[in-house]
């Protein structure tokens, strides 16, 4: 799918990134040179024209002004626009760097932004490091708004993956993941457009919910009422200067205003929504034209997915200029000369107020299908831009014709360094069956676990897997990796973990339609050894052959006795090395149960009493 290597791209952005530097530091350089300028003619300017108006005529003094004006108004806008061409290479080079840092795993040069919702109790997004510091998330979004992270953040933690909609959402990113130019100049407007917001500003979700939340107001009778006494005032005004009839103007118009007056309430905050609504779509406008002018490749899915914003009967060019206008006629209440000489003639605010009411009504719905699909955009974009920099990725789709429940190799985990990555293999091969893992203290048996599921939650969002190939079913997502106490609700570690693993006993007996993919880590590890192992034979024979298919680590050799009696399980293990006196680590997983354990080793190693 891809004509470049990791190499190949890293490369290429670190030549990209140096351009960019050399070019904002002649821009800086330039800007500053610019300043001086300005600063001269200004003086300059004002010498000129002080002498013109001293030694020459006046027609002399007028022109001088004129040209120091208009001089100094162009050096400002040039002024202007270099300074705004710095400011949009800087995010670029940023969303460059960004790129990079991504590659390389350097979190501090990530930002995070936390989802609004709460995933305290969900199946497997803390165990998986799918969301919090130094996670899957903030490796992955790249989004500008809040509602695109909580769009990403649902796809990587989707409770119960749709195949269909799976392959829909990941159709839109493979093709995404061709366009880079496409996402960083959307990444580049969005970033942009997010820098002019203000702590008092209103976001799109406030937007959305003002306009839903406004209910459409009709003035039709005080408007043809006020209508008809101001043509009546203008004419009898006329006819009074004219001298055809008396000042009968006078009783008209003090009729206009008393009925005016009676309808203000209606008016009030007028100028102050129209110009936040204004405002926002404007700023906004940079990304929602992009969308809409972009020359999308015929008969693509990226096409159609956009067609809210280029289709012509609804697009949001049509609704901002609709809005400036009224924003525009609105701003007449900022003058209160010129507000009186407006709305003292014609009903001018209460038309303007109106036409807000129906703009809103019609607003709303559209507005709320830009947003929700820019979100889910940027979302998709997330995902495309981590294909991109992993080319040696590998996208699969989750489908219960699969042969087999989970099939990988050279399967890595994405948030390991790339040097210190290693990668395995590793096959179920029917629903029900368990895979026991043994092996020694810090061999990698959580850190497997780990990477099989957040590379089952990558597969199940639509973004390629960290694998050299992947296929697998679709699976509802449940581990026990890092039980912890619960103050709060008093629960000791081991009763915690009974909670959980009650929990995943009824998940595999509720006949649901999909089944469980369940990674289990040092099962009931926070109770003494003789009960530990009764326990874990029990649950072991409980679960297997049941609805799903599942990892359990543990340290209890005596349970790979259990593939004699459990038919559904097998052993696997990670072993280490020991050589002059060090301990070193394969990270490989084998066939079989551990042949060696290291705990006294490592307290020896340590100077401890053995």
């Amino acid at each position: 799918m891809h004509d470049y290597t990791r190499d190949s791209l890293r490369q290429a952005l670190k030549n990209q990134v140096r351009r960019l530097q050399h070019k904002t530091s002649l821009l800086d350089r330039l800007s500053g040179r610019l300043s001086m300028i300005r600063l001269g003619s200004f003086i300059g300017g004002l010498a000129l024209v002080y002498l013109a108006g001293r030694l020459g005529p006046e027609w002399l003094f007028w022109l001088a002004i004129a040209l120091f004006v208009a001089g100094f108004w162009r050096l400002i806008k040039i002024h202007n626009r270099i300074d705004q061409a710095i400011q949009k290479f800087r995010t670029w080079q940023s969303i460059r760097t960004s790129h990079l840092a991504r590659q390389d795993l350097h979190w501090e040069e990530l930002p995070y932004r936390t989802p609004s919702d709460d995933y305290a109790e969900h199946p497997y997004a803390s165990d998986l490091d799918i969301i919090g510091k130094h996670s899957l998330l903030q490796l992955m979004d790249t989004t500008t708004y809040q509602g695109s992270t909580d769009r990403l953040a649902a796809y990587l933690l989707e409770r119960e993956p749709q195949p269909q909609e799976v392959e829909s959402r990941q159709a839109i990113v493979k093709e995404l993941t061709g366009m880079p130019t496409f996402r960083d100049f959307l990444h580049l407007q969005a970033e942009l457009n997010r820098r002019q917001e203000l702590d008092s500003d209103w976001t799109l979700e406030d937007l959305l919910h003002h306009l839903q939340d406004s209910r459409e107001v009709k003035y039709t009778f005080p408007l043809l009422l006020l209508g008809g006494l101001s043509a009546l005032n203008i004419i009898l005004g006329i006819l009074y200067l004219l001298g055809v009839i008396g000042p009968y103007v006078v009783f008209s118009w003090v009729a206009y205003l008393i009925i005016y007056n009676f309808n203000s309430e209606k008016i009030q905050g007028l100028y102050d929504e129209s110009s936040q609504i204004e405002k926002l779509l404007s700023r906004f406008n940079a990304v929602l034209h992009f969308l809409e002018t972009y020359d999308y490749p015929s008969k693509s899915r990226i096409k159609e997915f956009c067609r809210p914003f280029w289709s012509a009967g609804f697009s949001p060019s049509k609704y901002i200029k609709r809005i400036v206008r009224i924003a525009g006629a609105a701003s007449s209440q900022q003058s209160e000369v010129v507000w009186v000489l407006l709305n003292f003639l014609v009903p001018w605010d209460l038309y303007f107020s109106q036409k807000l009411s129906s703009y809103k009504q019609e607003l709303a719905p559209r507005l709320e299908e830009w947003i929700y699909h820019f979100y889910e955009l940027e979302a998709f974009s997330s995902m495309a831009t981590f294909a991109w920099l992993h080319p040696d990725y590998t996208f699969a789709l989750p489908s219960p014709r699969n042969k087999q429940p989970l099939h990988a190799s050279a399967l890595g985990h994405p948030l390991i360094p790339r040097q210190q990555k290693v990668t395995n293999d590793v096959t179920i091969d029917n629903k029900g069956d368990i895979l026991l893992i043994t092996g020694s203290n810090m061999a990698g048996k959580s850190t497997f676990l780990r990477t099989i599921g957040i590379n089952l939650a990558l597969c199940f969002s639509g973004a390629p897997a960290n694998a050299a190939s992947f296929s697998a079913r679709p699976f509802r997502l449940f581990t026990s990796i890092n039980i912890s106490d619960s103050l709060d609700d008093g629960l000791s570690h081991f009763y915690a973990e009974v909670k959980r693993l009650r929990t995943l006993l009824d998940l595999l007996e509720d006949n649901h339609d999909t089944p469980v993919f369940f990674m289990v880590d040092e099962i009931y590890r926070g109770t003494n050894n003789r009960e530990r192992l009764r326990g874990s034979e029990a649950f072991l024979k409980r679960v297997a052959g049941k609805n799903g298919v599942g990892l359990v680590s543990t340290h209890d050799l005596e349970l790979a006795q259990l593939e004699d009696t459990i038919p559904q399980l097998s052993n696997w293990h990670f072993a280490e090395t020991i050589e002059e006196g060090k301990m070193s680590f394969e990270y490989k997983l084998k066939p079989g149960p551990c042949p060696t354990t290291n705990a006294l080793k490592i307290m020896e190693m340590e100077g401890l009493p053995v």
